[in-house]
């Protein structure tokens, strides 16, 4: 199993396929299986580099560390450096699309292109509509304070029930991809105490010059934050995949993959891909 160490961090990943370097970020708790389906479909085209970030999967979890975007940043530029890539294409998924995003902002010159779903930077909502914000970080809260009183364990149970993984819960097979998607996840970044770094992102979006994407379910609670990062860059791509959810990598991989591709595809020309 490869890992990349980077100092004191240490991240798992998988690495598959041949053509243009396209870097999977998986969403908060996640690892590397949320995108099984969708590195399968990809892998024809790309080389698709998989990893679980700070936290998560089978990569570190340790509460001295930090767990913030900017350490998630920062740790995904020296991914790249010790992968020796000079530039990649960025696929990230809910926490891992602000990742996606505010690296593409932070490192333009080393992102070919960047497709986010299931959320956005800058964040925010465009007048007259409602953002889903302020209550997913209550729910990050609320998890925080179940595991200093009740525990690592008590706490994963309420995360599971998200409102964000309605739709895997409503099948077997959706609940058995859950929980493969959510193992390793050990709740570090619930009890850590070390201050989180924050990253004003908000002026920064005219540095998104790569061709970006967002992606997003029309059930997705976070669309109209997808919707207002759009409006922020000239000639990104809004896409809103029907009877979808949150967890759209999951639902529909091979949807995803599909629209990935064409991205890709349609931004550059095959030399490019190949």
């Amino acid at each position: 199993m490869p890992f990349a160490d980077l100092g004191p961090v240490r991240l798992y990943y998988e690495a598959s396929g041949e053509g243009a370097p396209t870097i999977l970020i998986p969403g908060w708790t996640l690892n590397t299986h949320m995108w099984d389906g969708v590195d399968e479909s990809l892998g024809s085209s790309l080389k698709v580099i998989k990893y679980d970030v700070r936290g998560a999967g089978q990569s570190i979890s340790d509460p001295s560390l930090e767990y913030s975007r900017a350490a998630d940043v920062e740790d995904l530029a020296a991914f790249m450096d010790h992968l020796r890539l000079e530039r990649a294409h960025l696929v990230g998924h809910s926490k891992g699309a602000r990742i996606a995003c505010m690296f593409s902002m932070l490192y333009p010159h080393k992102v070919l292109s960047a497709t986010a779903i299931g959320s956005a930077e800058p964040h925010g909502v465009l007048e007259g509509a409602r953002s889903f914000r302020p209550i997913a970080q209550a729910w990050v809260v609320k998890a925080r304070d179940m595991a200093a009183k009740d525990g690592i364990p008590a706490a994963l149970t309420y995360l599971a029930q998200s409102k964000l993984f309605g739709r895997l819960r409503t099948s077997v097979e959706g609940v058995r991809r859950l929980h493969r998607a959510m193992e390793g996840y050990a709740g570090a970044d619930l009890i850590s105490l070390t201050p989180r770094r924050e990253i004003d992102v908000s002026h920064l979006a005219s540095n998104l010059t790569m061709p970006v994407q967002f992606v997003v379910g029309d059930e997705d609670p976070f669309l109209p934050e997808c919707r207002y990062a759009h409006s922020l860059i000239p000639g990104s791509d809004l896409v809103i995949l029907r009877g979808s959810g949150h967890m759209v990598p999951i639902e529909k991989p091979d949807v995803v993959a599909a629209q990935i591709l064409q991205f890709i595809a349609s931004t550059f020309p095959m030399a490019a891909i190949d």
